[in-house]
């Protein structure tokens, strides 16, 4: 009996050591199985790589990495866009210039007042002032900025309004290109002695009009009055012709006469009509302005030497809007009957 117990708990004791061994197979092989699995999908993966030597530095190295080349982006920075917006006011500047009389001679001694146009707000940092020489000559260098303005002026002298004042360097179509040998030219003319003028302007006061007919019904200016008066009692007529077919058209056909009763005209372009002509003048002078003129003008600014019936002296601006008749008269007569047109 005793024998039989003992068999059997041999029995017993040999069937779970084989259950033990058998589930530790099991576990062995599952294992063996995960991993030749994610064995193969990195094979699948990673392409093959061909074998590195063992002298190569790379070998040494746990890891070879391919690393693409970074893109670098064709947009400025910041700092180069404010760069490039600064440069213009850094631009180097170098002037020449002269100064000449009305009979075209060197004036020595005139103020020249320059400045520049830079990013400072320092009025010193950007003005200079020089004199012209024996010959005229003047200049500057060593500055910088976007644009330049030079003035002149010389006691005893006018300024001409006619010169230009303003130089560009940069940022702009017009830009100015310095020369030692053609230096930019200003002009000044000379005081003389100045006459008192009678000086009138029509029509007097601020706001108002006067207007032409379209029809050409004439209108008179009392020159020395400075007012309109009856046909018959003034110095200039004035007679005006304009197309109304078409109120909105432009260009149009348009004609003004400007007639010196018992006296005559000269048209002049003179910065400084200061000196009439002795003769040559003429009773009546036609501004005749077809639609088809390719030099058609829808404003008129004009100057005339004018003599009087009585045999004075003198000059007129004259302005015209053909467009609706509107004008305006800057007179100024010499009552000494001098040909001297010179203001004191």
């Amino acid at each position: 009996m005793r024998t039989r117990v003992l068999l059997f708990c041999v029995i017993i004791l040999a069937f779970c050591l084989w259950l033990l061994l058998h589930r530790e197979t099991q576990i062995k092989g599952g294992s063996l199985e995960v991993l030749a699995t994610l064995t193969n999908q990195q094979s699948v993966s990673q392409p093959a790589q061909s074998p590195i030597p063992k002298n190569s530095q790379v070998a040494n190295t746990p890891m070879a990495l391919n690393v693409l080349p970074t893109k670098t982006s064709s947009q400025p920075t910041p700092d180069a866009r404010s760069q490039q917006a600064l440069a213009p006011w850094y631009t180097p500047i170098e002037f020449y210039g002269k100064v000449i009389d009305e009979n075209s001679n060197p004036v020595a001694g005139a103020s020249v007042h320059f400045r520049w146009a830079t990013q400072t707000e320092d009025i010193a940092a950007t003005t200079s002032i020089t004199e012209s020489d024996a010959d005229g000559l003047f200049s500057l260098q060593g500055k910088h900025g976007r644009s330049l303005d030079v003035s002149v002026s010389k006691d005893g002298y006018y300024n001409s309004r006619k010169d230009k004042t303003g130089f560009l360097y940069a940022l702009g179509s017009d830009i100015y290109s310095p020369s030692m040998i053609n230096p930019v030219v200003f002009h000044l003319r000379k005081k003389g002695k100045g006459e008192s003028l009678i000086v009138t302007d029509f029509p007097v006061g601020m706001g108002q009009i006067a207007q032409l007919h379209h029809d050409g019904t004439p209108v008179e200016v009392d020159l020395l009055k400075d007012d309109q008066v009856p046909a018959g009692n003034g110095q200039l007529k004035l007679e005006f012709l304009r197309d109304i077919t078409n109120i909105n058209k432009q260009p149009f056909d348009w004609k003004l006469q400007l007639s010196l009763l018992g006296g005559g005209l000269i048209p002049t372009d003179e910065e400084f009509a200061y000196q009439a002509p002795a003769s040559g003048y003429q009773s009546s002078i036609v501004i005749d302005m077809a639609a088809t003129n390719q030099n058609w003008l829808g404003e008129v600014r004009s100057k005339y030497y004018i003599q009087l019936s009585d045999g004075k002296y003198g000059r007129i601006d004259f302005y015209l809007l053909p467009r609706n008749g509107v004008f305006t008269i800057h007179s100024a007569i010499n009552p000494s009957g001098s040909r001297n047109l010179e203001p004191q």
